[in-house]
C-alpha cells in the first residue's frame, strides 16, 4: 500500500445487516418501556383527575399526593401470546403508576394501572395486592428524606464540637464541609417503629467523600415532615440524645481522637484517579475492535435481531434490564428474562453496619443506568440506546442517554476447535472463533456499579451475567473486629454479601414444559475383565428425575448430589425418544447461610435457593417487592413455592439466584475492580437440535494436508467465504465532543 494512502471507513456492505434505528416508534411494541410522548400523555390525564388531588413534582412534599414513579404495565402473558403467535390485536399499552398519598388523613401508597397510553381514559388498582400499601415502608424518596433540616439541627447543637474534632461544619462551611450521604433504611422488621434511616457516618466532603468516614453516625426517625434522633453513634459509643453526646464530649474531649480536615493530593489513596507507575512507560493506545463489514445486527426501536437471535429489550426504572420474546431460529426459547433484585446484606460491630440491608430496587435501579462511556463501558463501535422514565423529581421525562449498549465481541477463545490425529500424525485442524453479541447496562446504585450483560452465542447458547464494581462501603475502624480488615488509617470496609436474582420464563417448544434433573450417582458394576469373578468397579451413572411440584422444584445445591437442571417439552421428541430441552447452568450460585426467618431475611427468601421452579401465574410477576421488607409484606417469594402447585407439563418459570461474599481488602481502595467479581448463568440447548447449530457459523477455519506420493506437500485452508483481513478503519466516535457540548448527559447538572 502506498505510504500516504489511508484505509477507508468501515461500512455495511449489505442492506440485510446494520439497520439501526433507535428512535421512538409511533406504535411502540407491547414490551417497550414508556416513551417520552406516553409519559406526557399519562401525566396530563392524571393531573386532570381532581379526585387524585395530585401535586406536581416541583411543588410536592412529603405531605402531598404525588407520583413517585411510572413504568410499563405488562399485559397478561396469554393475551400477549395470542397477539404474537395467533394474529390477535396487540394488547393496549398501559402504565403502572405508584402514588404517595401524604395529604390524606392516614397516608398510604397506591398503585394504579392507567391506560390506554395512546389516549389515557381510566385507571384501576394493580391486581393481586392490597389497594392500600403502608406509607412507612415506601421506598427511599428525596421528598420525604431530605437531610437538610437534620444537618441544620445537628450543626446548631454540635457544630462547635464537630469543628473542634474534624475541622469542618455541616452548614455555612465554605470549603470545610462535613457531609452524610450514605444511608440505609432501618426496616420496620428490625426497628418495630415508624420510618427510620441510619446515616452511616459523617464524612469530610472532599474526593472521595465516601472513603472519608468519621466516628459519628446517627439514626433519624421521620413522622411526615418532622424528625427526631433516637440514636447517635459517637466515639465508639451509642447515645440516646444530643445532650448525652455533648456531656460525653465535654468530659473526654482531650482524649477523643481528632481527624484534621484532609489536604487532598493527587497521590491520596482515597481519590479515584489513575496514579502510580504505569505498566507501559509510553502511553500506548489499547487494541481496538474493528467490524470490517459493519454492524451485523439490526435494531428497530427496541427490537434487536442478530444472526438467528431476536428479542425485545427494555430497562425498567425499578427492576432494571428485561428481555422479552427471546427467539432462536424463529422459535421462542424464553418469554422473559429479567433482573428481579440486587441485594446487599452487611455485617459489623456498629448498629449502622449490622442493620444495613439494601434491596436496590427501592432506589430505582433501572433509572440509575446512565451514560455508558464508549471505549470503556462498551466498545467504541457499540450502538447506544436511551431510556425515558417518569421519576419523582420532575414531570419532565428523565431521559438517560446511553442507558444501554449493543455490540459484538470476539471473546478471544475458540467456539470449537480440534486438531485431529491419524496414526499419531496431525491430519487436519478445524476451529471457529467465539463471536457474541452483548446487550449491556450498568446501573450505579449508591456505591456499587453493576455491569449487567445478556450475551448471545452463535450456537444457541445464552448467558446472563452480573459484574460488581464501584466503591466499598466504609466506616470508622475504631477497633479490631471480625467483620473487616483495617484497610487504611481509621478505615474499615465491612464484610457483606451481594445477591442477584433473575426471572427466566422458559417456553421450550411452547408453554407446556417439565423440569427434570439428571442426577449423577455412583453405581456398583461387575468388572467383567478382571480375573477375579467377584471383582466390581464403581462408576457414575445418571438418573432422570421428574419434579412434580414447586417444593420439589426448589433447588438447594448439594455437592454430594451433582445434577443437570433441564427444562424439556415432553411432546417434542426426536426419533431416539429424547425430549427437546434447554439446560440451565448456574455458575454464580451462592448459599445464604443466615437463618431464613431471622430479621430481614424473609424479604429475600429467594436467596435460600440457587434455582427455584414455579408454575407461571400472572399474580406472580416478580420475586421482589418494594414492600418486601415490611412486618406485613405484600408477599414473600417463599409463598410462590409453598402453595406447591403442579409443574408437570405447565408453563414454567425458573428463578435464579447468584451472588458472592465480599470481604474487602486494601486492593479494593479506592474502587473495586471487576476482575473476579462476575457471576453468570447459562441457557444451553439440550437435545433441542440434531447437532450443534454452531456448526453453521461461517467464521470457521478448516486446514487439511495436501499429500502427494505419500508425503505432505502443502495444506488446503478453507474459510467458508469469509475474508480474513481488515481493509478499513472504524468511524471515529464523537462522544467527547458531544459531552463537552452537553455535559448533562454524564454528570448531574
Amino acid at each position: 500500500m502506498p505510504k500516504n494512502s489511508q484505509l477507508p471507513i468501515c461500512r455495511r456492505p449489505s442492506y440485510h445487516y446494520g439497520n439501526i434505528d433507535t428512535r421512538e416508534n409511533d406504535h411502540p411494541s407491547v414490551f417497550r418501556d414508556l416513551t417520552e410522548r406516553e409519559i406526557k400523555c399519562l401525566l396530563d390525564f392524571l393531573y386532570s383527575d381532581t379526585s387524585l388531588n395530585l401535586t406536581v413534582a416541583e411543588k410536592a412534599s412529603v405531605t402531598s399526593n404525588y407520583i413517585f414513579v411510572a413504568d410499563l404495565y405488562l399485559p397478561p402473558k396469554q393475551d400477549v401470546l395470542k397477539y404474537l403467535d395467533n394474529g390477535f390485536p396487540q394488547p393496549e399499552r398501559e402504565a403502572r403508576v405508584m402514588i404517595f398519598r401524604g395529604a390524606i388523613a392516614e397516608p398510604d401508597v397506591i398503585e394504579l394501572i392507567v391506560g390506554p397510553l395512546s389516549n389515557p381514559s381510566g385507571y384501576r388498582h394493580v391486581p393481586y395486592q392490597p389497594t392500600s400499601l403502608p406509607f412507612i415502608d415506601r421506598p427511599y424518596t428525596n421528598k420525604a428524606d431530605s437531610i437538610g433540616k437534620v444537618v441544620e439541627f445537628l450543626d446548631k447543637k454540635l457544630g462547635d464540637m464537630l469543628f473542634h474534632l474534624y475541622g469542618g461544619r455541616l452548614v455555612n462551611c465554605g470549603d470545610r464541609c462535613l457531609i452524610s450521604n450514605f444511608v440505609h433504611q432501618l426496616t420496620s422488621v428490625l426497628s418495630g417503629v415508624e420510618k427510620r434511616r441510619f446515616f452511616w457516618s459523617l464524612k469530610h466532603d472532599v474526593e472521595y467523600n465516601l472513603m472519608r468516614p468519621l466516628n459519628f453516625a446517627f439514626l433519624v426517625e421521620w413522622d411526615l415532615d418532622k424528625f427526631s434522633l433516637p440514636k447517635i453513634w459517637f466515639d465508639g459509643h451509642l447515645f440516646s440524645c444530643i445532650e448525652d453526646v455533648l456531656q460525653y464530649y465535654q468530659t473526654y474531649k482531650h482524649d477523643i481522637q481528632k481527624v484534621p480536615f484532609p489536604d487532598v493530593t493527587q497521590n491520596s489513596r482515597r481519590i479515584v484517579k489513575s496514579r502510580g507507575i504505569p505498566p507501559f512507560k509510553t502511553p500506548l493506545r489499547d487494541p481496538q475492535q474493528v467490524s470490517p463489514d459493519g454492524k451485523r445486527y439490526n435494531i428497530n426501536d427496541r427490537h434487536i435481531s442478530y444472526g438467528f437471535w431476536e428479542f425485545d429489550v427494555a430497562v425498567t426504572p425499578m427492576l432494571g434490564p428485561r428481555l422479552n420474546d427471546i427467539r432462536y431460529k424463529n422459535e421462542r426459547i424464553a418469554y422473559e428474562i429479567s433482573s428481579q433484585e440486587l441485594a446487599n446484606m452487611y455485617s459489623g460491630y456498629k448498629p449502622s453496619e449490622y442493620t444495613a440491608f439494601f434491596l436496590d430496587n427501592r432506589y430505582t435501579t433501572g433509572a440509575f443506568a446512565k451514560y455508558l462511556v464508549p471505549g470503556v463501558d462498551c466498545p467504541s463501535d457499540a450502538t447506544f440506546i436511551s431510556s425515558s422514565y417518569k421519576m419523582e423529581s420532575s414531570d419532565e421525562p428523565l431521559v438517560n442517554a446511553h442507558s444501554f449498549c449493543v455490540f459484538e465481541l470476539n471473546q478471544g477463545i475458540p467456539l470449537r476447535r480440534h486438531h485431529a490425529y491419524r496414526k499419531f500424525v496431525h491430519s487436519f485442524y478445524e476451529g471457529a472463533e467465539t463471536i457474541v453479541m452483548i446487550v449491556r447496562t450498568i446501573p450505579t446504585v449508591l456505591l456499587y456499579d453493576y455491569t449487567m450483560d445478556f450475551i448471545f452465542y452463535q450456537n444457541g447458547v445464552m448467558e446472563t451475567k452480573v459484574t460488581a464494581s464501584g466503591m466499598v462501603a466504609t466506616s470508622w475502624y475504631g477497633r479490631e473486629n471480625p467483620f473487616s480488615f483495617q484497610v487504611d488509617d481509621n478505615l474499615m470496609a465491612p464484610l457483606h454479601q451481594h445477591m442477584f436474582h433473575y426471572k427466566v420464563d422458559l417456553d421450550i417448544k411452547g408453554t407446556k414444559n417439565r423440569f427434570e434433573t439428571l442426577d449423577i450417582e455412583p453405581v456398583l458394576t461387575p468388572n467383567e475383565v478382571s480375573e477375579d469373578p467377584d471383582a466390581t468397579i464403581v462408576q457414575n451413572m445418571f438418573v432422570k428425575r421428574l419434579k412434580h411440584s414447586e417444593l420439589q422444584g426448589a433447588t438447594k445445591f448439594d455437592f454430594n448430589s451433582p445434577k443437570y437442571l433441564t427444562f424439556v417439552n415432553n411432546n417434542a421428541k426426536d426419533k431416539f425418544g429424547n425430549s427437546a430441552g434447554y439446560r440451565l447452568v448456574n455458575n454464580g450460585m451462592i448459599k445464604n447461610i443466615l437463618p431464613p426467618n431471622d430479621g430481614n431475611n424473609p424479604a429475600v427468601s429467594w436467596s435460600q435457593y440457587q434455582v427455584a421452579v414455579t408454575k407461571y401465574k400472572d399474580s406472580e410477576p416478580a420475586s421482589s417487592s418494594l414492600f418486601a421488607h415490611s412486618k406485613n409484606p405484600v408477599f414473600t417469594f417463599q409463598q410462590f413455592i409453598d402453595d406447591d402447585e403442579n409443574i408437570v407439563d405447565e408453563d414454567l418459570v425458573a428463578w435464579v439466584s447468584m451472588g458472592m461474599h465480599h470481604i474487602p481488602q486494601k486492593e479494593d481502595l479506592p474502587v473495586t475492580h471487576t476482575t473476579g467479581m462476575s457471576r453468570s448463568f447459562f441457557l444451553l440447548p439440550y437435545n433441542y437440535f440434531d447437532e450443534s447449530p454452531g456448526m453453521a457459523v461461517n467464521n470457521a477455519v478448516r486446514i487439511d494436508s495436501v499429500e502427494k506420493d505419500g508425503k505432505t506437500e502443502s495444506v488446503e485452508i478453507r474459510r467458508y467465504g469469509t475474508r480474513n483481513y481488515v481493509d478499513c478503519i472504524p468511524k471515529k466516535n464523537p462522544f467527547e465532543a458531544e459531552l463537552k457540548e452537553n455535559p448533562c448527559l454524564v454528570v448531574q447538572c
